[in-house]
């Protein structure tokens, strides 16, 4: 009788340690994962195998366009062509202050650089379009926590082309203002 309590006890026992060694071997995975999860929200996942440095005075002088002051540039995802005011590309910056803050510096300072506001966008980032001269910039502004911002600001040259497509308008074909030609 007490060999068979003693059996059921230690059967207890080595059942609760499996049961222990289980639910840790389970819930463990799902902590690491959820860490890794609020890792990316903070850092942005692609920000973080990326090299991320100071802007310049060099490099602000090769790019026409108002940068805000501490901001810093992604090295794999800007790409820039030209200098100066033939500056086209991609700039991906991060910024220490808010997402609004940034809107509002690219509103005062592009206008005050020449450039005309075309429209602005309010979703879960802030997409502002800007023209100038032969120039487009679009710059899509993204919140994330802690009042930290990134911006994405793509330049390029403005025709009539890239125009008429982003309005949705048809360019009339060559035939149709021109009179068509005889042969004689």
């Amino acid at each position: 009788m007490v060999q068979d309590q003693e059996n059921r006890y230690n059967i207890s026992m080595v059942y609760s340690k499996l049961l222990h060694k289980f639910v840790f071997l389970t819930i463990l995975p799902i902590f690491i994962a959820s860490c890794a999860t609020v890792n990316n929200l903070i850092n942005d996942g692609e920000e973080s195998s990326s090299e991320i440095k100071e802007i310049s005075l060099n490099k602000r002088l090769q790019i026409s366009i108002p940068i805000p002051d501490n901001s810093k540039y992604v090295t794999d995802k800007t790409i820039i062509f030209g200098e100066g005011s033939r500056f086209t590309g991609v700039l991906y910056l991060i910024h220490d202050v808010s997402a609004d803050e940034v809107v509002e510096f690219y509103r005062v300072n592009m206008r005050d650089d020449g450039w005309s506001e075309i429209a602005i966008v309010r979703s879960d980032f802030i997409l502002l379009n800007f023209d100038k001269e032969d120039k487009f910039a679009t710059i899509k502004v993204n919140r994330k926590v802690f009042d930290n911002s990134s911006s994405e600001v793509t330049i390029g040259p403005k025709s009539d082309t890239t125009i008429n497509r982003s309005l949705n308008i048809d360019t009339p074909s060559q035939s149709e203002t021109e009179e068509p030609f005889s042969i004689q």
